[in-house]
């Protein structure tokens, strides 16, 4: 049976993890993990992204933006990490550049934040872009396209409300781990404004991740956590109807509505 291909576009590394996480729990495979990473294992089909070193520029210490590659028998899927505000720009080109990941994917998503506007604006400013190579890209949050390929845009935290991928965390940290993030919200409590006068309106959620993730693994990051602990699982998903809500777009956007979890 031939494997077919689909591409999600994340504008970082925390949503990338959170991504892979929920695909992990439908029994995907992880290239990184159970393949080793080794390029020689890579599915020619994404050879294209292989990055070259130093980037375009010579600049020595900017990040190699290899996608994280999520797998089964049938279905290999490409998380790529745009870089925040150039996700568009970034994955436009590679677009440009290989027509196949236009033109041979059955699945095409974007998730984004809404943490700069409201999430029906944030999904019209992207599909406005890749109306250019997909024509039926959604324009509403949350939609997804049935056409070949499937089309679609997910904003957290919920397609509804502004917000960040942390909104969901926090939920799911208080389903898996309820006294750490009365703990943390504890701590965080007795910091007065002069500590946060420079926080942006959704870091207080960030910082309560964070300060639970130091208590669970000291010295690990948010985005290692978000993979490896409780924050997505089995638990937090019977628990949390936001992530419940996100597992159901990403089932829709890859056919795969048939899996139960």
């Amino acid at each position: 049976m031939s494997r077919k291909y689909a591409l999600i576009g994340v504008e970082g590394p925390h949503d990338l993890a959170f991504v892979g996480k929920v695909l992990k729990l439908l029994d995907f495979k992880d290239f990184k993990k159970d393949l080793k990473g080794e390029e020689s294992n890579l599915d020619p089909f994404w050879k294209k992204f292989i990055p070259t070193y130093p980037k375009k520029g010579g600049k020595l210490y900017e990040r190699l933006d290899m996608p994280a590659i999520y797998f089964t028998d049938t279905l290999s899927v490409a998380i790529y990490a745009g870089g925040g505000s150039n996700l568009s720009k970034n994955l436009l080109a590679i677009l440009a550049n290989h027509s196949p990941y236009q033109k041979e994917i059955v699945a095409f998503g974007i998730v984004a934040d809404a943490d700069k506007g409201l999430p029906n604006n944030i999904a019209e400013k992207f599909s406005t872009e890749f109306q250019k190579y997909f024509p039926e890209f959604p324009t509403i949050a949350g939609n997804v396209d049935l056409g070949y390929p499937r089309t679609g845009i997910y904003v957290l935290p919920d397609n509804a409300q502004q917000g960040v991928l942390e909104n969901i965390l926090c939920s799911c940290g208080e389903s898996a781990y309820s006294l750490h993030m009365e703990k943390a919200a504890l701590y965080l409590d007795e910091f007065d404004a002069e500590h946060k006068r420079k926080w942006k309106p959704f870091d207080h959620k960030k910082a309560l991740i964070a300060t639970v993730v130091s208590v669970l693994k000291p010295g690990k990051t948010n985005t290692v956590s978000i993979e490896d602990n409780e924050w997505i699982s089995q638990n937090t998903l019977s628990n949390v109807p936001a992530l419940e809500n996100f597992v159901t777009f990403i089932k829709k956007l890859l056919d795969l509505e048939t899996i139960d979890i």
